[in-house]
C-alpha cells in the first residue's frame, strides 16, 4: 500500500514507479509533462526533477476526471474592478432601468410638447376672424 502523505523528496521516475502500477502508461515523462502544465509541484535542485508522493496525490485529486459538484460564483470575490458579481448585477439592471426611465421621460418631453403646440394653434385659429 502506498503511503501518499510521504514528504520525502524523490525523482520522479521512481514516484511513476511507486505511485502508479505497471502498464498504467505513467512515466517520469508524463510527471514532467504535468509539471510544466503546473498540474504537479516539482523542485529542480539539480539536474533531476524531485517531488513527493504528497504532491502526486494532490495532482492526482486536481486531475480527477468524473462528476463534480456543479460550481456557482461566490459573491464575495470581487473582479478587477473590485466589485461581486452580484454588485455588477445590480448595476446593471439600474442602468438598464435608468435608460428606459430616461426614454418614457424623453417621451413625455415630446408628447407634452406636441399638445402645447396644438393648444397654441387652436387658440389662435379661435382668436382670428376669417378673413373675407
Amino acid at each position: 500500500m502506498t503511503d501518499w502523505t510521504d514528504e520525502t523528496l524523490r525523482p520522479l521516475d521512481e514516484l511513476a514507479r511507486i505511485g502508479f502500477p505497471e502498464g498504467s502508461g505513467v512515466t517520469a515523462d508524463t510527471l514532467k509533462r504535468l509539471a510544466r502544465a503546473g498540474k504537479l509541484v516539482v523542485y529542480r535542485p539539480g539536474k533531476q526533477h524531485l517531488s513527493t508522493l504528497a504532491n502526486i496525490w494532490e495532482m492526482v485529486q486536481a486531475t480527477r476526471v468524473g462528476r463534480k459538484p456543479p460550481t456557482r460564483p461566490t459573491p464575495d470575490v470581487p473582479n478587477g474592478l473590485g466589485l461581486t458579481e452580484v454588485e455588477l448585477a445590480q448595476m446593471r439592471c439600474e442602468h438598464a432601468l435608468n435608460e428606459l426611465r430616461n426614454q418614457a421621460t424623453e417621451r413625455a418631453r415630446e408628447d407634452a410638447w406636441e399638445r402645447k403646440y396644438e393648444a397654441r394653434k387652436a387658440a389662435r385659429a379661435k382668436a382670428r376672424p376669417p378673413r373675407t
